[in-house]
């Protein structure tokens, strides 16, 4: 049996961040698929193994050429994954400033723990460390008053509405501004 290659990122006091592996594919099916996680990041259905599978390709491909994606989140105690939480990469803003858009995902059984919280607060300290980039951008489901507060807490602002093409439509987009003494 081949050993499964993964990187791990980052880890927290009670995670664990990495690149997604093809192995990985019923974790992502289990993310994904799920109705209700499906809802709150503005897509119109679960995603089929196919589009998963080509998800997790596409996130392996962008770490190689980029350095990021949006990391497979495990628990340290069981190796468990419960959600993705990472980068994109944003086009919609002017070329002269850099910026990526911060995601999390998880699945319904680990809302409410603060995993999220910590999953990205250790993203935008692995930001501050390891991506070129100006400020990170979040989009939020209208309505996702749980991810609002997330955002909140980390000090991201409210910026306004913005059009997303894969979502087609407008959602209330939050920018953090990178400093250089933060960099």
């Amino acid at each position: 049996m081949d050993e499964v290659k993964y990187m791990i990122i980052t880890e927290t006091d009670r995670l664990i961040l990495r690149t997604w592996t093809l192995e990985d594919l019923p974790y992502g099916m289990s993310l994904w698929g799920n109705v209700e996680v499906i809802k709150h990041i503005g897509l119109e259905k679960p995603m089929t193994r196919e589009e998963v599978l080509e998800s997790i390709k596409k996130g392996i491909d962008h770490q190689i050429r980029n350095g990021y994606q949006h990391w497979a989140v495990t628990l340290k105690k069981s190796g468990e994954i419960i959600g993705a939480c990472g980068f994109n990469a944003f086009h919609q803003v002017k070329e002269q400033e850099r910026s990526i858009e911060l995601v999390f995902h998880f699945m319904p059984e680990a809302w409410g723990n603060g995993y999220a919280t910590e999953a990205a607060e250790a993203c935008l300290n692995y930001a501050h460390e390891h991506i070129k980039t100006d400020r990170i951008i979040a989009g939020v489901e209208g309505g996702n008053i749980r991810s609002i507060r997330i955002l909140d807490k980390l000090g991201f602002n409210y910026m306004g509405l913005v059009y997303f093409e894969d979502s087609k439509k407008f959602e209330p987009m939050y920018e953090f501004r990178l400093t250089p003494k933060r960099r």
